[in-house]
């Protein structure tokens, strides 16, 4: 009998030493919840905190990754290195920061981890100085990582250039990048988020953005009559292209809202109408089926699409036939296929009582294309010549 006693006390004790291991594994929050966490502590500027979400995140999984999945049909942006370099840096650990950001960038390039990068060695020259109160920049979505939950709403040598003009100039030249947002394909979504129209939604999204010239509905659905396409949502690339020139836009955002359980996702891709390139693809998701998450989404999709495609300034540095080389470089957020206007600077505008300057007429020369883009310049081919020559030091800005 007492064999009998100490034999069930040790299958107890036993029984119960596991129970406590798999209830301490249980409760340990999943890789990406971590990551989660540790970008909602940076929203507040909880560096520290943030640093210990992301320290969790990588013991589970290590490698930052443009896409991958988190659970089911749920993909999700995931760099904790970079973030993790991104807390250092304002924590004014300059080294930890540049070895976690070059660590994001070994395992997958990003401009958010490039730009900041950047911001590490500006500090580290400056610091035998006077060293600036560190900015923080958010998450972009260009490149920032989409969060896994937001109220549950779970991108050679250098020529010597002249100096940029003034960033705070406003320039008022051309019409900005046009666009046609077209209607996304809808998989697993049925009447969960009410007679909300998604067209809609997704189009006052980027007019909101004063960033892109958005064509009016009322226009496309002409042209999608027209070429027989209803508004069940087009995805194919081809069919987005032969849209978009039908309408005479420079870009299209086609893409997909996919419902799969209790979690819902959104990728949307801006394509260039006349290369077929596409220019910023971006995504989001959430656990929560609702209304305010689907709005969440929108809104950050549309955000990570323009900061892909920054509106930045420059001058002509040289010339050779149409190619120009203009000093516009990835390190300012130039890309391939952005186009620009080449302008030169006019006559003041003289308010004519205060005798005041009250603006400048800037007349355009051409429009370019960037075809080769390094870090600190670009090479533009000539597309439309409007008005003159270009010339070396004649300003430049993206479309």
């Amino acid at each position: 009998m007492h064999r009998v006693l100490q034999r069930l006390s040790m299958a107890l004790v036993v029984s119960l030493f596991f129970f406590t291991i798999n209830s301490n594994l249980t409760a340990q929050p999943k890789w990406h919840q971590s990551y989660s966490m540790g970008l909602k502590a940076m929203k507040i500027q909880d560096w520290r905190g943030a640093i210990q979400h992301f320290s969790s995140a990588l013991n589970k999984k290590g490698k930052d990754k443009e896409k991958t999945r988190a659970y089911g049909a749920v993909f999700i942006s995931y760099y904790p290195n970079r973030e993790m370099g991104i807390c250092y840096y304002h924590l004014g650990d300059y080294t930890r920061a540049s070895e976690y950001l070059l660590r994001s960038q070994n395992q997958s390039r990003s401009n958010r981890a490039r730009r900041f990068l950047r911001n590490v060695q500006n500090m580290k020259v400056s610091s035998s100085h006077v060293t600036p109160e560190p900015t923080y920049i958010p998450p972009a979505k260009e490149e920032a990582p989409p969060e896994p939950d937001k109220s549950d709403y779970t991108s050679k040598s250098q020529p010597t250039v002249t100096p940029r003009p003034d960033a705070g100039e406003e320039i008022n030249v051309g019409e900005r990048l046009s666009v046609a947002i077209l209607p996304f394909e809808t998989k697993g979504v049925g009447n969960e988020f009410g007679d909300i129209d998604l067209l809609d939604k997704l189009t006052t999204a980027f007019v909101n953005l004063n960033r892109f010239k958005v064509v009016e509905r009322a226009q496309l659905e002409r042209i999608l009559s027209e070429q027989k396409l209803g508004l069940s949502g087009i995805v194919d690339v081809s069919t987005a292209v032969r849209i978009g020139a039908a309408v005479g836009v420079e870009t299209v955002v086609c893409g997909s809202i996919v419902r799969s359980r209790n979690s819902v996702s959104i990728d949307a891709r801006l394509v260039d109408t006349e290369s077929a390139e596409i220019l910023s693809a971006q995504d989001a998701f959430a656990t929560k089926i609702s209304l305010l998450a689907l709005s969440d989404m929108i809104q950050d999709v549309a955000g990570k699409i323009k900061q892909d495609i920054p509106v930045i300034s420059g001058v002509v540095v040289s010339l050779q036939n149409t190619r120009l080389t203009l000093d516009l470089g990835i390190s300012q957020g130039a890309q391939k296929g952005m186009k620009c206007y080449v302008f030169r600077e006019g006559d003041s505008i003289i308010h004519p009582k205060t005798k005041e300057v009250i603006g400048k007429i800037f007349n355009q020369i051409c429009e370019v294309r960037l075809v080769e883009v390094f870090d600190g310049y670009s090479i533009a081919s000539i597309t439309q010549s409007k008005n003159g020559v270009p010339q070396v030091l004649d300003r430049v800005i993206t479309k």
